[in-house]
């Protein structure tokens, strides 16, 4: 584990044993730092898998948080139970909104595929 992620999990873990989310025992805290502790880890890949496909790019680190933001909503997108079409369509309709808030379709396509491995959908076959 990183410092940053470990110093995340520590923080979260003093705040539980403060009282943030009301009394809790010793098994509940344990239990709730364990769970916290994975998604942040599965979190930090995913982040860092989003930069590398943004760097390649070529995109400005400025930018980043936007993706971020976009890959979040992958991120739920594929936690849902669906199709693999029913997620291609909604991929498509989730890069058409952030190329719309002036991200690059590309960079959007290339997190969709390396780092979540979803595919935009086909277009159907001309019948000729």
């Amino acid at each position: 584990m990183s410092d940053r992620l470990m110093r995340i999990v520590r923080n979260y873990e003093v705040k539980t044993r403060l009282g943030a989310n009301g009394r809790l025992s010793e098994d509940e805290i344990r239990g709730r730092v364990t769970r916290y502790s994975i998604t942040a880890a599965h979190d930090d890949v995913v982040l860092n898998g989003v930069r590398q496909v943004l760097l390649g790019q070529g995109v400005s680190t400025i930018m980043f948080p936007y993706y971020h933001a976009f890959s979040r909503e992958l991120g739920k997108l594929t936690r849902q139970d669906r199709t693999s079409y029913s997620r291609s369509v909604e991929l498509a309709i989730l890069v058409t909104k952030w190329v719309a808030r002036g991200l690059v379709q590309s960079a959007l396509v290339g997190i969709a595929k390396s780092v979540f491995d979803l595919e935009m959908p086909t277009p159907p076959a001309d019948g000729k």
